[in-house]
């Protein structure tokens, strides 16, 4: 019988410019519809929605972890200048301090970590992953810029504390959004809320199939 991974799931509320966020949409929607599904997959889901506050969000998170003991965590967030999903593979050790964050402040430092290194890298961000979420006809993209707000502080602050393997999504603003993967396609399909919520449910299942092989390599030979 194949053990249960226990991923965590994140999305984000609602900042400046983004009254509606499709991150906490696509939350909602695996816990309400998909639930079942990621469970024959032995997948057991664990789901919280972010303030996108800087000096709110890594205590939440901290104590999201402590919690639910994850084997791998997945962040999602909203990119709204973004036209693809995309994966990031690595988040940097830089916050701006030019953009206020929902409670309409601004972050107090430059850095996520004083004294942390430059950038971290996600083990989780392959092209392997892009590719089974390309799979569901939603456009994917690796990506190597998480930007410099509450998204890269999350990512950079789950790469730091050196436990589950991490990665972040970004996920672009749903309306009049349109895949078309030839400019000659009059008939793309647009990216809907429930589109998006299939490529994660099959990232969610390529993640864990990673993390299970991981472990039996960690254990080597009995």
């Amino acid at each position: 019988m194949v053990s249960d991974i226990t991923i965590l799931v994140t999305g984000f509320s609602a900042f400046p410019g983004a009254p509606a966020n499709p991150s906490a949409a696509i939350v909602m929607r695996l816990l309400r519809k998909h639930t079942r599904r990621l469970r024959l997959h032995g997948i057991a889901l664990q789901t919280a929605v972010l303030p996108v506050i800087y000096d709110e969000v890594m205590r939440e998170l901290e104590d999201l972890v402590a919690r639910t003991n994850p084997d791998a965590i997945v962040h999602l967030g909203l990119a709204s200048r973004r036209k693809q999903v995309s994966v990031e593979t690595r988040a940097v050790n830089r916050i701006t301090t030019l953009h206020p964050d929902a409670a309409k402040r601004r972050a107090a430092a430059r850095a996520v970590h004083a004294g942390g290194v430059r950038a971290l890298r996600s083990p989780l961000a392959t092209p392997s992953l892009a590719m089974l979420m390309r799979r569901t006809g939603v456009p994917v993209q690796l990506s190597i810029d998480a930007g410099d707000y509450v998204c890269n502080q999350t990512l950079y602050t789950s790469l730091a504390s050196g436990g589950a393997p991490a990665v972040f999504i970004h996920v672009p603003r749903l309306t009049g959004l349109r895949h078309v993967p030839d400019d000659d396609d009059e008939t793309a399909a647009p990216i809907t809320l429930p589109a998006l919520t299939r490529a994660v449910e099959a990232a969610l299942v390529g993640i864990a199939t990673h993390v299970r092989r991981t472990l039996r390599e960690n254990q080597g030979p009995l």
